[in-house]
């Protein structure tokens, strides 16, 4: 008898786990602070990339200009790249300027650079989404890379001063139930696409059904004692 009754209890406890762990952990995730947006994380990587670019180019003389030149797109992620490193050479007292066709002498700079480069890659994916453990949370798993190109140039003398090379990376991982609140709906960036691993499903209906045969057949037994 005491061990029908142990055996009632876990199984009562094992069902518990299977339908309700999820959802608990689920509504506890939502009350996670701290946690940086898809846009904010292409924000914070695009804005490594421009320090490092500012660090390279060092100090420059008073009237030095600094004509910015993208070669090549990653697509319309490309503002957020743009705009670090206009605000962080602006920040960094580089004077920015844009090229045009008539170059008078008489008020040209001292001197002009061109800062030239390459958008090889920046974006941010999803590349595993999946439970921690068999019966715990889903969690995503968040990776963002930025791959950029450069070359800055001396327009005066016509020199290639530098060639220098940028990654940063980001990664990290949140609760599925936040993937909504980290996206937006203006930036298909922001929203890549995501799959999870569904080998789980296959298996909590024969573990439920398992248990809950287990259960009625406790409960007839105790009825015919």
């Amino acid at each position: 008898m005491h061990n029908k009754r142990f055996l009632k209890t876990v199984c009562s406890i094992c069902l518990f786990t299977v339908l309700g762990v999820d959802p608990l952990f689920a509504a506890t995730g939502k009350s996670q602070r701290g946690i940086l947006t898809n846009f904010e994380i292409i924000e914070r990587i695009s804005s490594e990339v421009a320090q490092d670019i500012i660090a390279q180019i060092g100090a420059l003389q008073q009237g030095d200009t600094v004509l910015l030149n993208k070669t090549k797109s990653a697509g319309n992620v490309d503002f957020i790249m743009e705009n670090a490193l206009a605000t962080g050479m602006r920040d960094a007292g580089i004077m920015l300027a844009v090229e045009t066709p008539n170059k008078d002498a008489s008020v040209a700079p001292a001197r002009r650079y061109r800062l030239s480069y390459q958008v090889i890659r920046l974006s941010l994916s999803y590349p595993r989404v999946a439970r921690k453990w068999w019966l715990g949370p889903r969690e995503v798993a968040r990776a963002a890379r930025a791959d950029i190109f450069i070359q800055f140039i001396n327009l005066t003398t016509g020199d290639i001063v530098w060639v220098r090379e940028s990654h940063k990376t980001y990664s990290d991982t949140i609760d599925y139930s936040l993937i909504k609140s980290v996206e937006d709906a203006q930036y298909d960036f922001t929203r890549p696409p995501h799959s999870e691993f569904k080998m789980t499903r296959l298996f909590e209906p024969l573990i439920v059904g398992g248990i809950v045969v287990g259960l009625v057949y406790l409960f007839f037994s105790n009825q015919k004692q």
